[in-house]
């Protein structure tokens, strides 16, 4: 089978690599689209396996003997490790049958970051009436989570981004936009003040740029932007899918201030049960209309050789807007 492998720290297009077997306890997905993320290229085996990718949508080409819930020929998504070849072997746990609305494309976009981003929103306890910042708007979390925390009932959805990307993120829901370009985010809120009213606060602050390769760090202006604990209120939450070594080593051991997380996304099924709710039937807005969850794709590209280059150079240039998706 076609595959796109590690190698020496490099990622090389296999015309011919063996094709996984099934054991008792997975399923063979045969690929039908496979979307990349970061950490593709970023960390590389033994962490991630061999095979490069982790979203996937497809269908299923074998069962196990003791998987249940799932047959040949159901078209399913989710999380696996090595998502670019044209069959992977996967956890029937970490994943979920596809959004019956939702090309294979669009189902292949969701899981590392729309599942990252429920999950850190969760973390962040965003509820109805929330005042939500989002950092990183544009990009494959932030896309995710401006709708998610929608979906959640924020009242106010911040976004932070390029200028450029205002009305892109506008339409998926924000209702405010941060140009990082022109200003920093405390400075917006002092507006030439000494200190940020506590009604310019935040209930949540989902980080998705911080430490994304090229040397962004939100996180101190972040804290000064949380609400403080009232009598009727909890402190506002800070909530980072990376962060310094340092950070990493606090999260690891435990050590996090209470009003600060580091998520790991965790795969299942459940989750991405949910995604695909909101996919096929959407939710109710503050206005009364229907929303439903948009995969955003920034491009599709026919799985070869020289469009796997092309897109993890779109991905590098951190300047996509969504997810670039490889189609089988």
């Amino acid at each position: 089978m076609k595959a796109v492998i590690r190698s020496g720290g490099s990622m090389l297009f296999n015309e011919n690599y063996a094709k996984p077997k099934c054991s008792p306890n997975n399923v063979i997905v045969k690929m039908k689209a496979a979307a990349i993320n970061p950490v593709d290229y970023k960390m590389g085996w033994p962490i991630l396996g061999k095979i490069v990718g982790i979203d996937f949508a497809g269908t299923v080409e074998e069962t196990g003997n003791n998987v249940q819930g799932f047959n040949v020929g159901d078209e399913v998504y989710g999380s696996c490790e090595g998502s670019l070849a044209e069959f992977a072997a996967v956890d029937p746990k970490r994943m979920a049958f596809k959004p019956k609305t939702a090309s294979f494309a669009e189902a292949a976009a969701l899981p590392v970051a729309y599942l990252t981003s429920l999950q850190s929103l969760r973390a962040g306890k965003v509820s109805k009436d929330s005042r939500v910042l989002i950092i990183g708007a544009s990009g494959g979390c932030g896309v995710a989570g401006i709708q998610i925390a929608r979906a959640m009932g924020a009242k106010e959805v911040i976004a932070v981004c390029s200028g450029k990307n205002a009305d892109f993120v506008k339409s998926l829901g924000a209702t405010d936009v941060i140009d990082y370009t022109q200003t920093s985010i405390t400075s917006y809120y002092l507006n030439g003040a000494d200190t940020i009213e506590e009604s310019a606060k935040f209930d949540v602050i989902y980080d998705a740029a911080s430490h994304s390769g090229a040397g962004e760090n939100y996180k101190d202006e972040a804290l000064k932007l949380l609400k403080l604990p009232t009598d009727t209120n909890s402190h506002g939450q800070y909530v980072a899918i990376n962060g310094s070594p340092f950070f990493w080593i606090r999260c690891l051991t435990n050590k996090l201030p209470a009003n600060q997380s580091l998520v790991i996304a965790q795969p299942n099924t459940k989750d991405f049960e949910y995604l695909s709710n909101l996919i096929d039937n959407g939710w109710v807005g503050q206005d009364g209309n229907r929303n439903k969850l948009k995969a955003v794709i920034d491009e599709i590209l026919p799985f070869n050789e020289e469009n796997v280059s092309k897109g993890f150079e779109l991905l590098k240039s951190r300047r996509v807007k969504g997810k670039i998706v490889f189609a089988f």
